[in-house]
């Protein structure tokens, strides 16, 4: 039942308006919010607070990779050299009347290849046996207990013999030849986990490609030597048969060798030089004449002429009429045109130029004289040319028929010659160089007395590394990714909400009834003295120049033990001696019930709804003065009860009769009761459970509240790790 003894009179109140609104001075913004979700400097110390784990990874991965460095197996590495000489001794090499150069790059480049070709590794194989050994033969290494107990239930088929293309591929990864910088040797390395075995295998194969190479040395000297024999016999039958046909065209034509040429062939050279000059003269003559009548029709331009400056009588004519007009301009000056003297003057003047007239013309006669006789010289030779030409013309194929018989006999009269030679001297070096290869061994492979591989002091420096890299990576990516906040100062930094307090995480305190019985049954203890922290910062604070007197206590979701916190603050506040009323809001989830132990009854939403008077409703807590007001009875729409003028008038005159009233809200994202509630409180403290709650929660959580009041909001931290939480902040009077 409810115990009403204590509870004020509320019968008849009606308050003129709603709870005043909260001043924005509450509070201290030490931080504007920033966009950054990690500060390096909190990262930082947080690796640095989880520095045992950090240890622990170190060793982890140190002694993983230390087992990995032990297990390694040891591979021996043997290097044989061989020295690339010059071919001899091949009768194909005929068109090369010396011994063979030195091996070029190309040719020694080409040697690298055939070693590394895999046709060798057959005959290395069947040398040495290496289909017998594990290490080359895939089908004879051991395939681990699990595969062996597959293979006796039937569960998989045992490994087929391994082919030889399988071994040969095995040995080839095994094999490295490379060339020795600039120089014509060869080096041939084999990789082993045998010791002896890379010293075997690297000079064995170096004896079998000698070998090899005096074989296909004798076979190719076989095999030309019969060639050259054929093609000579071939040679001596063509250039009998060339040169007799040489000979009888001679006598069919006539063409036989007189001075290197013939007299109709000479002839027609000297009448085509005859030829070029007269067609050059003529067109000297030409242009003279084409010159000589376009000055003409330009008066004293036909003066600048070669023929009429070399004309002695045109020259006197023109010295006359000079001085004649010299006489003429000199009688101008004192005489009149009509004047005797100065008409015999120009009469003389006019039979000069007339003079000087016919002489030119008969010049120009002259020199279309000594065209004509250019063109028809010309003709002339140009005639006698064609003619000799025809006669040339069949005389001329004639001779390319024998030039052409007397180059075939030549040429195999020469290839015989060459054929003969190279035969006689490459046959002597093959007797001679046959059994000697191109290469020979400068440097067998010996015994390695140490492994190549692995470099243990290496490797395991490399595993420090490694590890110490891994295990920091990790704890970073760990801390990275943590979803929640951790700290004051992130609070702060991020949401620009004050910082209210933490409260740790004890055991049998670690859910809502949990947190509530604790601070009853230990007054002095851990999870009492976070909520008294709690308690005087809102005791402190001031909303417009007054104490806050109504509080919201909600979260982001659920989970944040919110109603522990309402129920142990509100009950802490009690003993103090103040007058305080805890509210059950959460309508759809009522949870006050539970974290008290109180049996369910009428409450909040059926003193809203006008069913029942609020003195029959509150009920008294068992362990505190505390005064209680549950969430009653389920309704269609909790936000628009909640957000009525019922709600505002119940909460003035709360406030009339209480010191302080503490509203247990539901989780923001849950519901959307809370941005209503925090309107019509002082002040709202959002629950935040420590390194669990997604920080965008959080902030979107904040932004809604922000957004429908501009009442402040405090952070308080809930289920804080002590030990991990002074690590971070170094600060032991937080928790």
């Amino acid at each position: 039942m409810s115990d009403t003894s204590a509870t004020p009179s509320m019968t008849g109140y009606a308050p003129s308006q709603a709870a005043p609104r909260a001043d924005a001075s509450f509070g201290d913004r030490r931080r504007a919010p920033t966009s950054s979700d990690i500060d390096p400097w909190d990262l930082l110390r947080a690796i640095w607070a989880r520095k045992e784990r950090l240890l622990i990874l170190f060793v982890l991965f140190l002694t993983v990779g230390a087992f990995w460095v032990l297990t390694l197996s040891p591979s021996y590495v043997a290097e044989a050299q061989l020295s690339i000489k010059p071919r001899s001794g091949e009768v194909s090499r005929f068109d090369t009347p010396e011994r063979p150069q030195q091996a070029d790059p190309i040719s020694i480049e080409s040697e690298v290849q055939i070693l590394t070709s895999g046709a060798l590794v057959p005959a290395l194989v069947r040398k040495l046996n290496l289909h017998q050994l594990a290490e080359f033969n895939p089908a004879l290494r051991n395939s681990g207990v699990f595969s062996q107990f597959m293979q006796i239930f039937g569960l998989s088929s045992k490994p087929k013999p391994a082919t030889v293309s399988a071994i040969t591929e095995t040995v080839l990864e095994k094999l490295s030849v490379y060339r020795r910088g600039e120089s014509r040797v060869i080096a041939i390395r084999f990789t082993s986990g045998d010791a002896k075995r890379a010293a075997a295998l690297a000079n064995a194969y170096a004896e079998i490609y000698i070998s090899q190479q005096v074989a296909d040395s004798n076979a190719l000297n076989s095999e030309a030597t019969l060639w050259l024999q054929d093609q000579i016999e071939n040679l001596r039958d063509e250039v009998a048969i060339s040169e007799a046909a040489v000979e009888q065209f001679r006598g069919q034509t006539g063409l036989f060798p007189a001075n290197n040429t013939t007299l109709p062939r000479e002839e027609l050279s000297q009448l085509s030089a005859q030829l070029v000059q007269a067609q050059a003269d003529r067109s000297s003559v030409m242009a003279r004449l084409s010159l000589a009548k376009e000055l003409v029709d330009t008066e004293g331009a036909i003066d600048t002429t070669a023929e009429v400056l070399a004309s002695p009588l045109i020259q006197n004519l023109r010295q006359q009429e000079v001085q004649l007009r010299a006489q003429i301009a000199e009688m101008s000056a004192t005489l009149l045109p009509s004047h005797p003297r100065m008409r015999t003057s120009q009469a003389n003047l006019q039979d000069l130029r007339l003079q000087i007239g016919r002489e030119v013309a008969k010049l120009i006669r002259s020199m279309e004289n000594e065209a004509h006789i250019a063109n028809e010289r010309v003709r002339t030779l140009s005639e006698r040319v064609g003619r000799l030409k025809g006669r040339m013309a069949r005389l001329g194929q004639q001779e390319v028929e024998l030039r052409a018989l007397e180059r075939e006999a030549v040429a195999n009269r020469t290839l015989l010659e060459q054929f003969l030679g190279r035969y006689e001297a490459a046959s002597a070096r093959a007797s001679a160089d046959g059994s000697v290869a191109n290469a020979s061994i400068v440097s067998r492979a010996t015994v390695p007395n140490s492994p190549a591989a692995p470099n243990r002091k290496s490797a395991m420096l490399l595993a420090i590394i490694g590890s110490a890299i891994g295990a920091l990576a990790l704890v970073f990516l760990i801390e990275a990714m943590a979803p929640g906040f951790r700290t004051a100062e992130q609070i702060e930094r991020q949401t620009g909400m004050p910082f209210l307090g933490t409260m740790p995480e004890i055991s049998g305190a670690k859910s809502s009834a949990g947190i509530a019985a604790n601070t009853v049954r230990n007054p002095y203890g851990h999870i009492a003295e976070a909520l008294r922290r709690l308690q005087s910062n809102l005791l402190m604070a001031r909303i417009g120049g007054k104490a806050a007197r109504t509080l919201l206590v909600t979260s982001a979701v659920d989970g944040e033990a919110k109603s522990g916190v309402s129920s142990g603050l509100a009950r802490l506040m009690a003993q103090s001696g103040y007058r305080v009323l805890l509210i059950d809001a959460d309508l759809r989830r009522p949870g006050i019930n539970q974290t008290l132990g109180l049996h369910p009854t009428w409450g909040l939403s059926e003193v809203l709804g006008g069913q029942i008077e609020f003195e029959r409703v509150v009920m008294r807590d068992h362990s505190s003065p505390l005064h209680i007001l549950q969430a009653g009875g389920q309704v269609s729409n909790p936000t628009a009860l909640l957000g009525s003028s019922r709600m505002s008038w119940l909460i003035y005159a709360l406030v009339q009769n209480y010191d302080y009233v503490v509203i247990d809200g539901p989780p923001v994202h849950s519901a959307s009761e809370a941005p209503v509630l925090s309107q019509l409180t002082d002040v709202t403290v959002m629950c935040v459970k420590w390194g669990a709650t997604n920080r965008r929660s959080v902030m979107r959580a904040l932004k809604s509240l922000a957004a429908a009041s501009t009442r402040r909001v405090g952070v308080f931290l809930t289920g804080v790790d002590r030990r991990q939480y002074r690590r971070l902040t170094d600060d032991d009077a937080d928790v």
